[in-house]
């Protein structure tokens, strides 16, 4: 039998109380991330790539709004400090080249996370495979968190990334796009090729299987 997905109410984002054992609170905080809307595309942002487009001194203020989201998609990835620096500057050296054929019909951060795919893609062709995970240490953080924040985010990406790693590869790239990408299932289904519905049987089905490798068993709690 497949384990029940617990859902969190929409508006305190609490899983409900069951005879179930405690559920991990980054689980909840996953099921609170994927279930949560997309983050509305900022109304100044046309204005701001208008400006990058004439300017291109214009556009250290769009790598500042997204560089995180980028760095964390890659990081999760590649589980290796050094690659995902290395590649989050190819993605916006690349959009920074390629700044004039964004057309605006998708919003700014999915066309980059879409070159950050190619850049990941083109990566794993030339390199070895993912490196273990215990390299990820003193994570930067392009937003400068205060300490106990950044600890906080090191440690959860971490943990994510090294359960993301033993699911398949397509629900892990729907969760990832989800999760750091924070884009819709529309972006993450055009991005992905796929059809939107596949798109949420796969963030379904992955949290299903992060929910088994995070939830305690009955004997653990004993």
């Amino acid at each position: 039998m497949q384990p029940i997905v617990a859902q969190p109410n929409r508006v305190t984002g609490q899983l409900p109380v069951t005879g179930q054992p405690p559920v991990d609170p980054l689980l909840a905080w996953l099921f609170t991330a994927v279930l949560a809307e997309a983050p509305a595309v900022d109304k100044n942002e046309p204005e701001l790539i208008r400006q990058a487009q004439q300017d291109l001194r214009k556009f250290t203020r769009l790598y500042e709004r997204y560089v995180q989201h980028v760095y964390r998609y890659l990081l999760v990835h590649t589980g290796n400090v050094a690659d995902a620096e290395d590649l989050t500057s190819q993605t916006f050296m690349a959009a920074m080249e390629n700044l004039n054929k964004y057309n605006g019909k998708r919003p700014f951060l999915a066309w980059l996370l879409g070159i950050a795919k190619h850049k990941r893609a083109d990566f794993y062709r030339r390199q070895k495979p993912m490196d273990d995970l215990d390299s990820v240490v003193n994570i930067p953080n392009p937003n400068h968190q205060n300490p106990d924040d950044l600890i906080s985010d090191q440690i959860q990406i971490e943990t994510i990334a090294r359960k993301l790693q033993a699911l398949a590869p397509d629900r892990a790239e729907a969760l990832t796009l989800r999760l750091f990408g924070e884009l819709s299932n529309r972006e993450i289904a055009r991005l992905m090729h796929k059809e939107e519905t596949a798109v949420r049987m796969l963030i379904h089905r992955g949290l299903r299987d992060l929910q088994t490798q995070l939830s305690p068993t009955r004997e653990e709690q004993a």
